[in-house]
């Protein structure tokens, strides 16, 4: 019993001591951003207590700083502290007649993109990737537009002569034999699209074959030379216009390649000069009108209207009044004499009393 009793408790505490062993164990770990667990580590789902683990950066990315290893402890994992970033491709380079572009940047994933001048070809690619190791591509070539000999010209040629190619911007001038005339355009230059242009050569055409119909008579006009009856390339007639016509353009055409006459004259009629009456219109004076600033008038000696009116009444006015001031002087005086003799007169008695 007592056996029995042992074993029981030898088997409860391995128990005890196996549960808390799986409660020391950790999970597997969460990685970071941009990271991932390295070696083997990446096969196994639970660690023990004191087990060290490390990440490493995921493809395309590159360590910024910080450790790349975490520990459990009692079933917890120690904070990550890796930090990973995208890598860097830099500069491609350049291209010789060409044009490199970075729209997105030059990280990991971004594009770049390539381009030739005008007038250049590109030999490879246009966008490149860059890559976990760089740019996943070359630069592409920039290779000068080629354009191959035109045609050969009948009755004519054209210069300089090359063996093979002519390349971007070359220029070629085009000649006919003695007794033809170029028809089209002298010189044709090496295009962008690999082809002379203008596109259509020039012909060489024989002077001979060129004849021009007679125009006939000219409306309103006369003819005054040019009265052969054919007439071949560069042959000319002369018109004027009748009398009370003026000419409307060249009174000259000229037989062309093309078989007809340029330009072509018009006769007009003169247009009758109109007799205009010229009015001679005056303006009146305008008003002056008074400026807001003070000012004072200078002195006018010029007599205001109705001046002689008042000088008619003014004399008689100040002779009644002269003859009125006359009058009265003479009336006072005589009313001062009368009391002055009644005056004396009672003096005199006065003086008579006191002497009786």
């Amino acid at each position: 019993m007592i056996a029995v009793c042992r074993t029981t408790v030898l088997v409860l505490l391995g128990l005890v001591v196996i549960a808390q062993s799986q409660s020391e164990n950790c999970t597997k770990p969460v990685p970071g951003p941009n990271m991932d667990l390295k070696d083997n580590f990446i096969l196994l789902e639970t660690f023990p207590h004191n087990s060290k683990v490390y990440f490493a950066c995921s493809v395309g990315y590159v360590t910024a700083g910080g450790s790349a290893a975490i520990t459990c402890t009692s079933g917890t994992w120690s904070p990550v502290m890796l930090k990973c970033e995208r890598s860097n491709c830099g500069n491609a380079g350049e291209i010789t007649n060409g044009v490199v572009d970075y729209p997105e940047g030059t990280q990991f994933g971004d594009i770049l993109v390539a381009s030739c001048n005008t007038g250049y070809n590109m030999i490879g690619r246009s966008r490149i990737t860059c890559g976990a190791k760089g740019w996943m591509d070359r630069l592409p070539e920039c290779q000068v537009q080629a354009c191959d000999p035109p045609p050969a010209l009948a009755n004519g040629d054209y210069s300089p002569k090359v063996d093979e190619v002519y390349f971007y911007h070359n220029l070629i001038t085009y000649s006919c034999n003695k007794g033809f005339v170029l028809d089209g355009s002298q010189t044709a230059i090496c295009s962008e699209g690999g082809l002379f242009d203008p596109r259509d050569p020039p012909k060489c055409t024989f002077v001979g074959d060129v004849r021009c119909k007679d125009p006939g008579p000219l409306e309103n006009g006369e003819r005054t030379a040019g009265f052969q009856p054919s007439h071949g390339y560069l042959s000319t007639i002369v018109f004027q216009c009748k009398s009370g016509y003026i000419m409307n353009g060249f009174n000259t055409i000229t037989c062309g390649l093309d078989g007809n006459w340029s330009p072509g004259p018009q006769c007009r009629l003169k247009s009758t000069p109109t007799t205009t009456t010229t009015t001679t219109t005056t303006k009146a004076t305008p008003p002056i009108v008074p400026s807001k600033e003070t000012t004072v008038p200078s002195p006018d000696t010029t007599p205001p209207p109705g001046h002689a009116n008042h000088l008619k009444w003014a004399i008689p006015t100040v002779l009644g009044v002269i003859l009125v001031a006359v009058i009265c002087l003479v009336v006072y005086k005589k009313k001062r004499g009368s009391q002055r003799g009644y005056s004396d007169k009672n003096t005199s008695k006065d003086e008579g009393v006191a002497l009786s």
